[in-house]
């Protein structure tokens, strides 16, 4: 199995951002909370943390993942932080990822984290990145602009589309170094069980009405948790799609749908089934967002073990790095 949706924090970078941190409290026994300017996160024993590859890659082992590839926290894209400490900062975090993926290559590789407050300097750290640090693709927040169809952004798809990698989307926290987001969802942690979901969908629409995949038709864009609520809301959205106001015509949406790529991280068999009733299924990849609250498991993809192992080598042009079988290592 392969596993696309992990995220890693890195010590090192910790009051690197300036007045942003990122730093780490402890706020009980074995309990930590990561903050970034105002927000703040638990995150349980900070020894997770701190852990090698090889103790992730034994983790792995006991989990019946062969492959996993991370990105880093989605608190610390700082999408909104000006680009004189932006940038730094994520070089150093694609610098970290790189050497502590490669510390065990045939089962660990890493996303590029894009500083696209500069989009220049996001292509060229996305081109350091591939072709300097061995990463498999481009990562951003769904907050990269106001809206993922903004003309700013074309380049950095035709980036992508010349290296011949992907690029993933995932969702974010308004506020976190940026302006606030919806203060309803200052509730009970809304901002990410509720907030993500809703940031998804907006990313996934953005892209079909802004004509993103039209522009760019052999552009890869992954979005994490199964696109947020896209596949509840697909026919609705469909449906606008046949309006004479509507921006492109249902051909052109369905055309478009069929070629985004999701994880199966959405918590529920019921979800995933309907996830697959409209997605492309050779656009599904397993995800886990491994060892977070909502963590999911091999378990939950079972009857879709093979399927979305070859739709992960496509995704990622592998076997990159080298996919070999549980069975095989024992």
């Amino acid at each position: 199995m392969i596993d696309v949706h992990a995220h890693l924090f890195f010590d090192e970078l910790l009051g690197t951002a300036g007045a942003l941190g990122p730093e780490i409290r402890k706020v009980g026994e074995d309990r930590h909370e990561i903050v970034v300017g105002g927000y703040r996160w638990p995150i349980g024993p900070k020894s997770s943390l701190a852990e090698t590859s090889l103790q992730r890659v034994d983790s792995l082992d006991e989990d019946g993942i062969d492959v996993q590839v991370l990105s880093l926290s989605p608190l610390w894209l700082l999408t909104h932080t000006p680009a004189e400490a932006q940038v730094p900062f994520l070089r150093s975090a694609n610098t970290l990822m790189s050497e502590w993926c490669a510390q065990q290559p045939a089962r660990l590789a890493g996303f590029a984290a894009l500083p696209t407050t500069d989009m220049g300097a996001a292509i060229g750290e996305l081109e350091h990145g591939v072709r300097e640090l061995g990463l498999v693709g481009g990562y951003i927040g769904t907050d990269a602009r106001a809206s993922l169809d903004h003309p700013d952004m074309d380049d950095l798809y035709e980036a992508c589309v010349d290296l011949d990698v992907p690029l993933f989307v995932h969702s974010t926290v308004p506020g976190v170094d940026g302006p606030p987001g919806d203060p309803r969802l200052d509730r009970f942690d809304w901002h990410v069980t509720l907030g993500y979901p809703h940031e998804e969908t907006l990313a996934v629409a953005s892209l079909l009405f802004g004509k993103v995949l039209l522009r760019h038709p052999d552009l890869d864009v992954y979005v994490s948790h199964g696109g947020g609520s896209i596949a509840f809301q697909h026919g609705r959205l469909r449906k606008f799609a046949s309006l004479p106001r509507s921006p492109i015509t249902v051909e052109e949406f369905d055309a478009q749908f069929s070629r985004l790529w999701f994880d199966t991280h959405v918590n529920s068999h019921d979800s995933l089934t309907l996830l697959r009733s409209v997605a492309n299924p050779d656009r599904l990849v397993f995800g886990t967002n491994y060892r977070g609250w909502d963590s999911g498991g091999v378990d939950e993809v079972t009857s879709l073990a093979d399927e979305v192992v070859r739709n992960a080598e496509a995704l990622l042009r592998a076997p990159a790095p080298a996919v070999t079988t549980m069975e095989g290592r024992r």
